[in-house]
């Protein structure tokens, strides 16, 4: 076990009540008013411009009636929802009480006591580095805003796993994050890559075996009972247009889905490809799963402001320097308020909304992306000590190992 001293005892108090501040807070305001609420259903008509004004806004709160929650219909069997499998059981599962009140609570005392494990996982592999995850106030604005928590948790816990060498426990994890929100799939290429390295060859047959398997388990009833409804989590993004995102500047804004597409594939391939390389050659494969998502997200045709909590949780993960745990939190805040001004305007139908699209929301993006680009390059350069001290240790790694293997 751990040996905590009292420093140590001391910040895990503050990060824990820093955690259930900050997502007490979200929930209280994210919660829609009484007077929008009509026998347990949201006024949804009303909804966002109220939301939008009051910087309020949650997709938890505005999908329970636009997905028809509260019809409690089988997900993707007789409803159509455009998340992962895992995400719409969740929504469901969180939908069976009564009224939207009641299934906002629910969804807040989840991802408060998941937010709460993500921190308690991390603390075990960084615990200085995991302190920021709590401090952070993006709980306070994207913890609420939609589902990721639920990934998060998965991928953390898939990846702790990995590194204590519970294969089996870490492919489940793995592929039940995969299938609540696509993004841990970047730990898995890495993961191969230095089992490789390690010449764990029994290792990589069983997890693939067991995240194939946990895949069908979790997939194989819905594809089955509605193989429409279910494949719309991969047509609704393929189809996708553009958004507030990288392509939308001056030089590009011509670009066709289509061909963003083809370019951000091709890109994020040859990053996948690259850094697996390296990783084969010493580097850590959780580096590599960081600087992949960040290329990811610079070049993906959508950019939802809440994807920033994920950068940050990687940056975590790959204890990147603290100046960028402040940088993507500042610009996790800027863009939230960019992002929801610029959606009060547009609703509102006010006369300063392509002013501000020109100007401001452009300038905010433009930041963003600088942003992204200069803590994914600084998280990824302070890793050479690292790689030096992996490559010295391969020539005892792969028998030190394979004698402890699962």
């Amino acid at each position: 076990m751990m040996a905590f001293k009292l420093g140590d005892w001391a910040r895990r108090v503050l990060a824990l009540a820093a955690i259930v501040v900050w997502m007490a807070w979200g929930y209280i305001r994210l919660r829609p008013p009484a007077w929008m609420v009509h026998h347990g259903q949201l006024a949804v008509n009303a909804y966002d411009s109220w939301a939008f004004r009051n910087l309020g806004y949650s997709d938890v709160v505005k999908l329970y009636q636009t997905r028809f929650l509260f019809n409690h219909l089988a997900p993707y069997i007789h409803n159509r929802i455009e998340y992962p499998v895992l995400t719409g059981l969740f929504m469901w599962a969180t939908a069976l009480g009564h009224g939207v009140q009641g299934y906002f609570f629910e969804t807040f005392v989840v991802m408060t006591l998941i937010a709460i494990a993500v921190y308690l996982i991390m603390e075990r592999i960084a615990p200085k580095a995991a302190f920021y995850f709590a401090a952070s106030p993006l709980l306070v604005l994207y913890g609420l805003l939609n589902w990721d928590l639920l990934g998060i948790g998965l991928m953390v816990g898939a990846w702790v796993s990995y590194r204590r060498q519970r294969s089996i426990l870490s492919a489940i994890l793995l592929a039940l994050g995969v299938f609540a929100k696509l993004f841990p799939i970047f730990l898995a290429p890495f993961m191969l890559a230095e089992l490789l390295r390690q010449r764990r060859y029994g290792t990589i047959g069983k997890m693939v075996a067991v995240f194939l398997g946990a895949s069908l388990v979790v997939n194989l009833p819905f594809a089955i009972g509605n193989l429409k409804n279910w494949a719309y989590f991969f047509t609704y993004n393929a189809n996708r247009g553009l958004s507030a995102d990288i392509y939308s500047n001056a030089w590009v804004q011509d670009i066709s889905t289509h061909a963003a597409n083809d370019f951000s594939l091709a890109v994020v391939v040859l990053a996948v490809l690259w850094f697996m390389w390296r990783v084969y050659r010493g580097a850590r494969s959780i580096d590599a799963a960081a600087a992949t998502f960040t290329i990811f997200l610079f070049v993906n045709k959508v950019y939802s402001p809440q994807y920033t909590l994920w950068v940050l949780v990687f940056a975590v993960l790959a204890e990147w320097p603290v100046w960028t745990y402040g940088a993507l939190t500042l610009m996790g805040i800027l863009d939230y308020l960019n992002s929801f001004t610029m959606l009060e305007l547009y609703t509102a139908r006010s006369s300063s909304t392509m002013w501000y699209a020109n100007h401001l929301f452009s300038l905010g993006l433009a930041y963003r992306y600088l942003t992204l680009l200069a803590t994914g390059v600084g998280g990824w350069m302070r890793r050479p000590m690292t790689e030096q001290l992996t490559r010295r240790d391969n020539s005892t790694e792969p028998r030190r190992l394979l004698s402890s293997a699962p």
